[in-house]
């Protein structure tokens, strides 16, 4: 049996930070393409440690900074990390343990209201009822999350307090054991043969595994930060 990954992510071309309703959100503005982010999670890792480092350090250009990630590799896929059980099945959804809200259960669209604060979407409608968001290898979720009809939007807060998060694990501000564990599903699947295929639902949750896997490794440690193209080891 052959283990896969499956880490299709999909970026836009270009986003920019609006303010809505009086909070700023990362928002995309051209659509994009999908990548596999997979194949650089350690370099992406590393990014994140370095964006992490520079908003901690630095008060200016930190919204150039986040936007050159975001421009990189996408937006973190916070709505579903978060979600500790599958959007669209249900009217409520569990909101798992995190960093940015409080957990608890809420009402689906009140949940997806964060992450869609320029659209009037209705979750339950859209999965359920026309069937048209499920991807044979992706949760329904995901395909909600990059409809071209809609703008999946991130809060600048809540990404900023992610990277700064990840960083604070290397100033041993934060132990190791408290860190949170991403949240990763997987099937058995029966193309060419029984396979466990193990899913991403978020790109967060491939830079916290990468992190996870790196700071428990006897061959690969975290050893250093790039900024500005220079090594500062940490």
């Amino acid at each position: 049996m052959e283990q896969l990954l499956v880490s299709h992510w999909h970026k836009n071309t270009r986003y920019e930070i609006q303010s809505i309703d009086g909070t700023e959100y990362i928002v995309p503005c051209e659509y994009g393409s999908v990548y596999d982010p997979i194949k650089s999670e350690n370099e992406m890792m590393t990014d994140a440690l370095n964006l992490g480092k520079y908003l901690t350090e630095n008060e200016l250009g930190q919204n150039e900074m986040l936007l050159d990630f975001v421009h990189e590799y996408g937006l973190l896929g916070i709505m579903p990390d978060i979600a500790g059980s599958d959007i669209g099945r249900n009217e409520r959804v569990i909101v798992r343990d995190n960093i940015f809200t409080e957990s608890g259960i809420v009402e689906v669209n009140e949940f997806a209201k964060q992450f869609f604060p320029l659209d009037n979407i209705d979750i339950l409608d859209k999965v359920n009822k026309k069937g048209k968001l499920r991807l044979n290898y992706r949760s329904p979720i995901y395909a909600t999350m990059f409809l071209r009809k809609y703008r999946y939007c991130e809060p600048l807060d809540w990404v900023k307090k992610y990277f700064k998060y990840l960083y604070s694990f290397m100033l041993k501000e934060s132990k190791l054991l408290e860190f949170l564990p991403p949240r990763l599903t997987y099937k058995i699947d029966d193309r060419n043969g029984l396979n466990l295929l193990c899913e991403y639902d978020s790109l967060k949750a491939m830079i916290d595994f990468a992190f996870a896997k790196a700071v428990t490794s006897d061959k690969k440690p975290i050893r250093s930060c790039k900024e500005y193209s220079q090594k500062h080891y940490i």
